[in-house]
């Protein structure tokens, strides 16, 4: 572990609980494997107390950013003094840096994520019809991701489907306003027709979760991608396996977007080398139980791709 002295430069990740939280493993191996003298450090802050500590933190001039965890992305957004367009356009930002002029500005990378995953299992969705489950925070990020390239780097159709009445049309009618490819709400979770099936809902956080669509309903050429990181894999994950088809865990989308975070905190020697190798990132993040996907992928993912 890398000295901790009076020149390290602070990095914090808030959140309500965080006694889960992935990031700042991710991160400190990050710092220690490029020499970098810094240290990311988790904060449990509640939401009522959110703003003030946002303030008062960055008052320590070593402190240089801040990644956000949940539930605090949305309610970050109004306390920036700039944020990104996909931070924007979702209403949420998971990364925040302090400028040289004092000023604190945001962004959103959880999107981002999820597409180099699905780049990086070869599963296909430019083009093709997507279906998101949940119509949160995630969900936004993962629509503005999937729209943002337009029909031809983007999904061609993306249907939202949220069992809370009237929040998948509103954030359908949201992006579809902002982008070219065709946003739209479903009032039903069947799978049937799409190419790709997304799930950003919080089914299957706990043991008895229904699964949140019929896999038999699935294309026999479609795939899944679970955003979900505890209790992987998860049941739906399983089922979708089950049948053969390509289903994958929200793992990936996680590690995906540090060379983004990376970027953004002006480190841009330590994110091309996270570009070039990812795998002790991986083997900090993966449970025990997927280790084996590590080092073989299995069918998923060509070996030009990190």
């Amino acid at each position: 572990m890398q000295a901790i002295n009076g020149t390290t430069d602070l990095y914090l990740i808030p959140g309500d609980p965080i006694a889960n939280v992935r990031v700042p493993r991710m991160f400190n191996a990050v710092f220690a494997r490029f020499g970098i003298d810094a240290v990311m450090v988790p904060t449990r802050v509640a939401a009522r107390d959110l703003a003030v500590f946002l303030k008062a933190s960055f008052l320590a001039k070593n402190l240089k950013g801040m990644v956000i965890a949940p539930p605090h992305k949305p309610l970050i957004v109004s306390l920036l003094d700039g944020c990104g367009l996909f931070g924007r356009v979702a209403g949420s930002v998971n990364i925040v840096r302090r400028l040289d002029n004092g000023e604190l500005e945001g962004d959103l990378f959880d999107g981002e994520g999820l597409v180099h995953a699905l780049d990086y299992y070869n599963i296909p969705f430019r083009g093709k019809r997507v279906l998101v489950l949940g119509a949160g925070v995630s969900a936004a990020a993962i629509g503005v991701a999937l729209a943002e390239g337009g029909t031809v780097d983007g999904a061609e159709h993306i249907a939202f489907y949220d069992p809370v009445a009237g929040k998948a049309i509103g954030l359908a009618t949201q992006l579809d306003s902002f982008f070219d490819a065709t946003v739209v709400s479903v009032d039903s979770s069947d799978p049937a027709s799409y190419d790709l099936i997304v799930n950003a809902s919080q089914a299957g956080l706990q043991p008895g979760d229904p699964l949140a669509c019929d896999v038999s309903r699935m294309e026999p050429h479609a795939a899944l991608f679970d955003i979900l990181l505890r209790g992987q894999p998860t049941p739906l994950v399983q089922a979708v396996r089950a049948r053969g088809l390509n289903a994958q865990a929200g793992f990936e989308m996680l590690i995906q977007q540090m060379p983004n975070y990376l970027d953004y905190f002006g480190y841009g020697e330590a994110a091309n080398g996270v570009r070039h190798d990812m795998r002790f990132l991986r083997e900090q993040i993966y449970p025990e139980a997927m280790r084996a996907e590590i080092a073989a992928p299995l069918r998923y993912h060509s070996a030009s791709v990190a």
